[in-house]
């Protein structure tokens, strides 16, 4: 564990003592996030004294390149054991299957997820999947001149172009067009998730990789925890209209995938979900609580192969808004930033960890 994270869990466990910095009044409650995520509209600013504050970091005209973090790919121990657990507990549909490969899908896409059976019996994640408009070839391009690595094109279900990169510290990445229209799933209760959210990567220092993401793929910063030229963590989105908070989440750490999230409608379908999850052999590893920085309820559980999985609502809608200029800058000792309800970071949530592999150029999706 960094010293960082250990400061971070030797504060957290103090009673929590944000109301003297910062009013009840001041923080915004659910109505106004509510409004947040369907507006689009900028947080209020924390009075005068607060230790969060604001760093410029928007590039006016910055051009968008991914309009959708769109869905990721796996590999996993047991296809039919992580295939139970993402429909009968997260709520997925499963689009298709050939008995190796399963695609899976919150709404009317063709998919949000996809699991395919490793040879190695392990847990890893494959590709890290981005939708753009307009001609693929020049987006490969820019991502090249940016500094990914060409593995070259591939083809699947579901899309109707796809091309894969390695990106610094040795991610692939799948950017692809055309994502198919499918029949959108029965609606069930528990409520089902309305989208692929987010995926979190640790890499060894997370302002390369946000500037990377940002030169690549036109991604910008939505929040960050730590020091403008060293942050500890820090989350990006896409400047296309209602897109959410963030769809990539970067920490400082050895290169592994921390978790992967869906988003659901409302907090009462996310209790009703997570009430679903938990039974005499499946605990929340972390949760609930609210995040500070994108403004979500969160529940952190874990599938069959030990992936973390986080489920969350309510996560702020900023896209191309005009009026979200900057990252919010979080101190390292603001424990609001995690949990506005005051948790501490459990340790398990911190070890968790999913290896990687280095692309290629297969016929695996």
């Amino acid at each position: 564990m960094t010293p960082r994270a250990l400061s971070w869990r030797r504060r957290a466990r103090s009673p929590p003592c944000f109301l003297d910095r910062w009013s009840r009044s001041a923080r915004p409650d659910l109505e106004m996030r509510t409004k947040l995520r369907d507006d689009g509209l900028a947080r209020p600013e924390p009075p005068r004294g607060s230790r969060r504050r604001r760093s410029p970091c928007r590039a006016e005209g910055q051009p968008s390149m991914i309009t959708r973090v769109g869905s990721i790919t796996l590999d996993v121990p047991d296809l039919s054991a992580s295939l139970r657990f993402f429909v009968e507990k997260v709520g997925l549909e499963a689009t298709e299957s050939d008995g190796s490969t399963a695609y899976l899908r919150a709404d009317a896409r063709h998919h949000d997820l996809i699991l395919h059976q490793s040879a190695t019996r392990e847990a890893a994640l494959r590709h890290l999947n981005l939708e753009v408009d307009g001609d693929l070839s020049e987006h490969v391009a820019t991502a090249v001149a940016a500094g990914a690595v060409d593995i070259g094109p591939l083809a699947h279900p579901g899309v109707d172009a796809a091309h894969v990169l390695e990106i610094p510290s040795g991610y692939g990445v799948k950017l692809y067009t055309g994502m198919a229209p499918v029949p959108p799933p029965v609606p069930t209760t528990p409520q089902r998730p309305f989208r692929f959210s987010h995926f979190n990567i640790a890499v060894p220092e997370v302002a390369p990789m946000m500037e990377f993401f940002t030169a690549a793929f036109g991604l910008l910063p939505s929040d960050w925890i730590g020091s403008k030229d060293d942050p500890f963590l820090a989350w990006l989105h896409c400047p296309v209209f209602n897109a959410p908070h963030h769809g990539v989440a970067i920490l400082q750490g050895e290169p592994k995938l921390h978790h992967i999230a869906f988003d659901y409608e409302t907090v009462e379908g996310l209790i009703a979900r997570v009430d679903n999850y938990v039974d005499d052999s499946h605990y929340l590893v972390w949760g609930m609580g609210r995040h500070g920085t994108g403004g979500s309820v969160f529940a952190y559980t874990e599938d069959a192969s030990g992936l973390l999985v986080e489920l969350d609502s309510g996560m702020i809608s900023i896209g191309d808004d005009p009026r979200w200029r900057e990252a919010q800058v979080w101190s390292l000792d603001d424990q609001r930033a995690v949990d506005e309800w005051g948790s501490a970071i459990p340790e398990r949530w911190l070890a968790k960890r999913t290896a990687f592999l280095r692309p290629s150029a297969s016929p695996v999706a």
